[in-house]
């Protein structure tokens, strides 16, 4: 029993670094998205105001 709590334990350290990746790597693909898009937009002329 203390061998699987020992385990937990190590396991756990390893969920902070990758959430912490999993974020960081979130970050920029979601930014060049929205810029892909406005730039998909303002290429085709239409504007979400209506201007």
């Amino acid at each position: 029993m203390e061998e699987l709590w020992q385990s937990i334990l190590l396991s756990d350290e390893m969920i902070e670094p990758l959430l912490c990746g999993i974020v960081l790597g979130l970050i920029p693909v979601t930014l060049m998205g929205l810029f892909v898009a406005a730039w998909n937009q303002y290429r085709r002329g239409g504007s979400a105001l209506g201007g």
